[in-house]
């Protein structure tokens, strides 16, 4: 009751205004502890690393851009490092790491986020890991680390040779090369003794190869395709091969492509001789000669012979014994028979008996008929060709028959 009382001495609004102001001190403390505790909390956020790389797909012995980004790194140190992904893993902090040193130690600052890039490029095509840090103070404290593996391309290459695929001792000859490059790469070319061993590991090998010969040494192409010609010989027989190399960064280097082509070196073909050959010889053994002497038949031309049967070999042109390039064509004259030697016919001569006399001397006789005064009808006048003249094989005589007047 005293309680009661006591309470009873302060007024209802009085008491109303304390517990007001009380309330707002507990909502007041609790909004610093809540504002404390979250900067407590972002003040321990741990940072993250992003990876970043500038191409997609990264090319041998072009350069590209590696990085990251880091979040939540403020005043921290930064470290990246690039290394073949065959090697040893990423260190446990930047000190450790035997990778290729990109970034080392970079203060992040007060930059967040926060970005680095470096200028990179991979000397041999294959996978590569990348290794990131953010550190304290000191290198061992590490507060995040990431990685990441990425491939690195070869270059797209083409390379050919063209030689011919037979030659002979000291003949000159060309040797066509064609390549292209998507960057800058560098070509050895070599003609070489083929052993059978196929061509060697790389430009150096040939070049130091028994019996080596440069044919290109060096040509440098981009772009293309491009086109390159060289003349060659080779003097001793036997077969060569022709090796071409695309390597990269030195003629050492295991080649990125190679090519390969062969000739062979053979002995020069046996000259064409003409051969001698018997009057009246059939064509078959005269042709059969022709081509055992390195020579091929030509054209067959006829003309007239009065001691070589019709259809037989007369002469071949060049003549006998002629020396000419291996294959160089010969020509058969061949008899067309006995000339037509035209025959003495009288006139007033009956048909039948100039006709023979016509037949006789390999000639044609041909009947024609005109009007005559002197000259009984059906009797011979006379000939369209003058007696003795050598006309060719059956040319054909006309014979002049009277009609009468």
């Amino acid at each position: 009751m005293r309680s009661g009382r006591g309470l009873g001495l302060f007024p209802a609004g009085v008491l109303s205004l304390a517990m007001s102001v009380r309330r707002r001190i507990l909502l007041t403390l609790i909004a610093c502890l809540t504002v404390a505790l979250c900067a407590a909390a972002d003040a321990s956020a741990a940072p993250t690393i992003e990876l970043t790389q500038g191409s997609v797909e990264p090319v041998e012995s072009i350069t590209t851009q590696l990085g990251a980004t880091v979040h939540e790194g403020t005043d921290d140190l930064f470290s990246l490092s690039v290394q073949p992904a065959g090697g040893e893993a990423c260190g446990e902090n930047p000190e450790a790491d035997k990778g290729e040193e990109l970034v080392r130690t970079e203060d992040i600052g007060d930059a967040d986020p926060f970005a680095s890039t470096n200028n990179w490029t991979a000397q041999i095509a294959g996978t590569y890991r990348l290794c990131a840090w953010v550190t304290g103070p000191s290198e061992e404290e590490v507060l995040t680390h990431t990685e990441s593996t990425f491939h690195v391309r070869q270059p797209h290459l083409t390379v050919a040779i063209s030689v011919p695929a037979a030659v002979t001792p000291n003949q000159t000859f060309q040797v066509v090369t064609t390549a292209e490059a998507e960057t800058e790469r560098s070509v050895w070319e070599y003609a070489l003794p083929n052993t059978g061993d196929g061509c060697p590991a790389n430009a150096a090998a040939a070049a130091n190869a028994s019996g080596s010969n440069a044919i290109l040494n060096v040509w440098n192409v981009i772009g293309g395709p491009l086109t390159e010609s060289a003349n060659d010989s080779l003097q001793t027989l036997g077969t060569y091969l022709f090796c071409a190399y695309v390597e990269y960064p030195s003629d050492e280097s295991i080649p990125e492509l190679t090519a390969s082509a062969q000739t062979a070196v053979v002995a020069p073909p046996a000259p064409c001789v003409v051969p001698g050959i018997a009057s009246g010889a059939t064509p078959a053994s005269v042709e059969a000669a022709i081509r055992s002497g390195s020579c091929s038949v030509g054209k067959v031309s006829y003309e007239s012979s009065e001691h070589v049967s019709r259809g037989r070999v007369v002469a071949v042109e060049p003549g006998s014994g002629t020396k000419l390039g291996s294959g160089a064509a010969v020509n058969l004259v061949l008899s067309a028979g006995k000339p037509c030697v035209v025959p003495a016919v009288g006139s007033g001569w009956v048909v039948g008996r100039a006709e023979r006399a016509l037949a006789a001397a390999d000639c044609r006789p041909v009947i024609v008929h005109a009007r005559s005064r002197r000259v009984r009808r059906g009797r011979v006048i006379g000939l369209s060709a003058r007696t003795g003249s050598r006309l060719s094989p059956q040319a054909s005589v006309r014979i002049v028959v009277s009609a009468g007047r």
